[in-house]
């Protein structure tokens, strides 16, 4: 198993997917923002707003054909992409979702480098190997298992998970429970791998019309950079000297990074104590999360941070649940955070220096 890759291969698809998707979901915002509304058929008469607004929800349908082409091409190089566009638009013409879309990928690659390994063909045809009958034979087999084998348990677990969302909805308990799970996993490795699959996750019940995981990732992952920025002047009021020069010189870009839902910029500052400011973030994050299943947030957009506003349903609550967790992560800084080691000035540093057994008769 280790030697498939499964995990650096949905990497290289979910890598390909964040501008698509971020992209598509801002189109929407705009469109939502002057007014427009999705239509059936777009023609020369069509407004701008009602054109974005169409255009962006109909390029977020298409999630199933990135992850099966972006997995696929991570597999077998350029033989996969052809398998992988024609199996993810069964994917999406059958329902199979994002689900469908990555066993649909995974399948269209492995089989498309294996049979470029096992199959000779004469030198005059090599040419037409990858183009032609690799896309045409991987085609054929994958759609069939996934048409007449595989789509019958993918649709169910596709309409499982959304029906059990749609179910929660109505359950204040299990929203919040549901809301704290994926905002600590959604913000413990600060965009690492554990992020990524929640994002993908999100984005593709977004496309099933469910935004509720996704709202929650996008504030939990400002929850590091604010709670810092946050925890930095509750030290200052209480006169605990938590920070050194150079973290409160991270701390800038830190926030302004933050606003635009970029963890990055808070780095310098959670690697010195990696292990409590994670700490701190998960009890935030859990707190912001819980708060965006109660309050019922969801998003039409996928990322943006501040940005996204205006694709909520609920702005203000999404807002209260963004600071009320980010408090309590500064809260929770207060007690957990190792206080710098003892800055040392430059001219405290030449004091130190002892120069009179230094001698140059050896010279």
């Amino acid at each position: 198993m280790k030697n498939l890759q499964l995990k650096k291969h949905m990497m290289t698809a979910i890598a390909y997917m964040i501008p698509f998707v971020a992209a598509s979901g801002m189109l929407m915002v705009v469109g939502n923002i002057f007014g427009g509304t999705s239509v059936d058929t777009l023609n020369a008469s069509t407004p701008l707003p009602s054109l974005l607004t169409t255009l962006g929800g109909t390029a977020l349908g298409f999630i199933p054909i990135i992850v099966s082409t972006g997995i696929s091409y991570s597999i077998a190089d350029k033989a996969g992409i052809a398998p992988g566009v024609i199996l993810g638009l069964l994917c999406k013409v059958d329902g199979y979702g994002f689900l469908g879309g990555l066993i649909a990928g995974y399948l269209a690659g492995y089989l498309t480098k294996w049979l470029l390994k096992v199959i000779k063909v004469p030198k005059w045809v090599q040419g037409l190997l990858p183009q032609l009958i690799l896309p045409l034979l991987v085609s054929l087999i994958v759609a069939a298992a996934m048409q007449y084998v595989l789509g019958v348990p993918i649709t169910w677990v596709t309409n499982a998970i959304t029906n059990l969302l749609v179910s929660m909805q109505g359950n204040p308990s299990a929203t919040i429970i549901f809301g704290v799970i994926v905002g600590v996993l959604s913000a413990v490795d600060y965009g690492g791998p554990i992020n990524k699959v929640v994002f993908t996750f999100a984005a593709g019940l977004l496309s099933e019309g469910i935004g509720g995981p996704i709202a929650n990732l996008i504030q939990a992952s400002m929850v590091a950079p604010f709670g810092l920025t946050i925890g930095y002047f509750i030290s200052k009021l209480t006169k605990r000297n938590l920070f050194s020069d150079t973290e409160k010189d991270a701390l800038k870009s830190a926030f302004v990074m933050g606003c635009f839902q970029i963890t990055e910029g808070s780095f310098p500052i959670i690697l010195n104590d990696l292990l409590r400011i994670t700490i701190c973030t998960a009890v935030g994050s859990a707190v912001s999360g819980g708060l965006i299943g109660f309050f019922g947030v969801e998003s039409s957009v996928p990322s943006g941070g501040f940005l996204a506003l205006p694709g909520f349903n609920k702005p203000v609550e999404w807002l209260i649940s963004l600071l009320v967790g980010s408090i309590v992560f500064a809260i929770a800084l207060q007690f957990l955070k190792h206080k710098p080691e003892a800055q040392v000035t430059q001219k405290e540093s030449e004091d130190d220096i002892d120069l009179d057994g230094l001698s140059f008769t050896e010279l």
